[in-house]
């Protein structure tokens, strides 16, 4: 499965527990989004890519370039 498919997948499991939250439903016994989860962090792990494609905003003023 390519990281898009698991990235749909994912989504889609956190979709159906939240729809089954609202609904009052007992939520099930297989956590289907963690389970997605570990397989995207498994999968960038394998290939070597760091675990968010975007860097975390920095806190503080930005540095000043030298011109």
């Amino acid at each position: 499965m390519d990281m898009n498919e698991l990235f749909y997948h994912h989504q889609m499991a956190l979709i159906a527990a939240g729809q089954a939250r609202r609904a009052g439903t007992p939520p099930p016994v297989f956590d289907l989004p963690g389970h997605y989860a570990r397989r995207i962090d498994d999968y960038r792990a394998r290939r070597g890519m760091p675990g968010y494609f975007v860097r975390p905003l920095r806190k503080g003023p930005p540095a000043a370039s030298a011109a």
